[in-house]
């Protein structure tokens, strides 16, 4: 219950414990003029009071007292003055009132509605109450009006005082207005001793300063980070004290930093500092500081708790490799796709790496943070595949776990589920797993309770999902609602330029990994290779890089060291040597040289393509022609976004 002590004139005690009664506050009426009034507001300020009401020059004198308690005024009204008056009157006409400034709005009021002027003396203490009384008996007035303390001093000369009276209702009003201010005192301080311990339990460093620059909060944490003395620290300015936050111009600019190290006290240290702004008005700063070295270590304890579950992601988009115009586009839509949390269907042969280009689309959205679960649903039994995607209660069936179980979906919250060869769901399945990304809920078996989840689901299939559904092997609705977003991985075969390079990057991939020194592959090996049909894709030319590294007997290979031992050519697409001897005579027809083709064309570019129109596309004959190697020529293809055409 809010404590209200009221310092009152002895002639206005009954009125106010009149007034008073109109409360269930507890309300202490007390006697006292403006001599002792500061005493006893103190006293009862100790006493636990929230806030005290007074009058005139007494309250103005508390309100300077140095209190850690508000005080309330009680207003002099209008009324109030023109009863004074009308009583002086019958004194006098020589009339003078004292006033404090807190009684000046009433008085000026009065007159401005009468029209009536009187002598009005402006006071700001009893001692210029005293010296005003004795000041105006010496010029003959002989009735003065104003607060209590008139009544004190105006007998000694003379003058017949006249206190102005407070009405019943002006003590209400400042009853009310004292409740109102003391709960919002309260509050003010339960906001404050909360921020208080905020700052002090923070692991952050905190320090906050004036606008003008002086230091008024300096937490426990920012004295351990800093080793510096807070409270000595206080009421210091910033520069003097840590000069390298450069807060002061944060102060002046207005404009805040976010995470940027710093160096200081001999520690990298994460700095915030954010301006605080009242009506656009720079009033306070804050700096909140970081141990770099504790951040990287909750990092790493975050990233091994992530790899201990195995709900991450490690590849990006930089680990898609290839030049060919298809390997670009098929990045680019990724990109475009993981600024969006629609479904995504990715349709593609076996080894095309559709699980790297999921894992690079989680990378790159806004659930990079959060999980990224994969799961092959082809690989699984139809009864434990289900218990897997969407848990189950405890008890649900034999053998389950006494606890129950998360289900996939629910691991994947906030992240991204990929789902593989979705091809390979049942019926039963396929409803479930539809109802989930209708509804944005799972259930676990043997559950009656939905809990609502929020993941980004990719799917996968090496087989053409619209197929299956016009052969009623994969349901209609479930199609429409994975096929939002959609990107088809094209085979190798249809993207036959990269080849050259992906066996230039996993022969330095395996060379580091086997401790071997690279090998180099002939231009008839290449080519050879180069018109293989690839039927496992990325996948079975990564296995034969790794396999030729590993039985190779010479630093380079030639045709006869792969032909017919490791591949075999389909008969399909001619014999790799009739061709190769094809594109040798047309490059000897042409008969260009190097420098001619620098000569003949005014750009590098323009040489390039040139070049590659002149030689059927075939890279070797290119770079031999442009007196360059096949690597200078892949990157300066890449320089200027160039594909092979055959």
């Amino acid at each position: 219950m809010v404590k209200i002590a009221i310092i009152i004139p002895r002639d206005l005690v009954k009125v106010a414990e009149s007034a008073a009664s109109d409360f269930e506050e507890s309300i202490h009426i007390i006697e006292g003029s403006m001599e002792r009034g500061l005493d006893l507001a103190k006293e009862y300020e100790a006493k636990g009071y929230d806030v005290i009401i007074a009058r005139g020059g007494t309250q103005l004198l508390l309100k300077n007292g140095g209190l850690s308690i508000p005080t309330v005024p009680i207003p002099i009204t209008v009324i109030d003055i023109f009863n004074a008056i009308k009583e002086a009157e019958k004194v006098g006409d020589n009339i003078a009132i004292i006033a404090f400034n807190n009684m000046l709005t009433a008085i000026e009021s009065f007159i401005k509605v009468t029209g009536i002027k009187y002598q009005i003396i402006q006071v700001a203490n009893e001692k210029d109450v005293k010296e005003k009384i004795s000041d105006i008996a010496s010029k003959g007035i002989k009735v003065v009006i104003g607060g209590g303390v008139v009544a004190r001093y105006g007998p000694k000369y003379d003058i017949k005082p006249i206190v102005i009276k407070t009405g019943r209702e002006a003590i209400i009003s400042a009853i009310e207005e004292a409740k109102r201010v003391a709960i919002a005192t309260r509050e003010e301080k339960k906001r404050g001793e909360r921020f208080r311990t905020i700052v002090e339990n923070s692991r952050d460093g905190i320090i906050s300063v004036d606008k003008n620059g002086y230091i008024n909060t300096f937490n426990s944490t920012a004295e351990k980070l800093l080793k510096i003395n807070g409270k000595e620290a206080i009421g210091k300015h910033i520069d003097n004290v840590l000069p390298q936050l450069e807060l002061t111009d944060i102060l002046y600019s207005g404009i805040g930093e976010m995470e940027v190290i710093k160096n200081i006290q001999e520690n990298k240290i994460m700095v915030s500092n954010i301006p605080i702004k009242i009506n656009d008005e720079v009033v306070d700063a804050i700096s909140m500081l970081q141990d770099v070295n504790r951040i990287q270590m909750m990092e790493e304890k975050i990233r091994r708790e992530i790899y201990t579950t195995g709900l991450y992601a490690k590849y990006t988009f930089e680990d898609i490799l290839g030049v060919s115009k298809e390997s670009k586009e098929s990045i680019r839509i990724g990109k475009e796709y993981a600024k969006v949390n629609s479904t995504i269907l990715i349709e593609g042969e076996t080894g095309t790496g559709k699980e790297v280009m999921a894992q690079s689309i989680h990378n790159y959205s806004n659930q990079a943070e959060g999980p990224f679960v994969a799961v092959n649903c082809a690989a699984l039994p139809e009864n434990l595949l289900e218990s897997e995607l969407f848990g189950y209660a405890p008890g649900s069936f034999t053998g389950a776990d006494k606890k129950g179980k998360r289900g996939l979906f629910e691991l994947a919250h906030r992240g991204t589920i990929f789902l593989d060869e979705i091809c390979g769901l049942n019926p039963s399945i396929q409803g479930r797993l539809l109802r989930v990304l209708q509804e944005k809920q799972v259930m676990r078996i043997g559950d009656n309770k939905v809990i609502p989840i929020e993941v980004r689901v990719i799917t996968a299939t090496n087989r053409n999902l619209h197929n299956l559904v016009l052969e009623r092997k994969f349901r209609e609705d479930l199609f429409y609602r994975l096929n939002v977003l959609k990107i088809v991985i094209p085979p190798l075969r249809k993207r036959y330029e990269d080849i050259p390079y992906l066996v230039e990057h996993f022969i330095q991939y395996y060379s580091l990994k086997l401790g071997k020194s690279a090998i180099t592959l002939s231009e008839e090996a290449m080519e050879y290779l180069s018109l293989y049909n690839w039927p496992g894709n990325v996948r079975e030319l990564k296995n034969f890089v790794e396999r030729l590294m590993v039985v190779a007997k010479h630093s380079h290979i030639e045709l006869s060291d792969i032909k017919d031992k490791f591949i075999v050519v389909d008969s399909v697409r001619n014999d790799p040597i009739a061709y190769q001897l094809d594109n040798q005579r047309i490059h000897n027809k042409n008969n260009i040289k190097t420098e001619d083709y620098m000569t003949l064309y005014s750009s590098e570019k323009e040489a390039i393509i040139n070049a590659l129109k002149d030689n059927m596309g075939v890279i070797n004959f290119t770079a031999k022609a442009l007196g360059i190697s096949r690597t200078t020529l892949w990157r300066k293809m890449k320089k200027y976004d160039l594909d092979v055409l055959r």
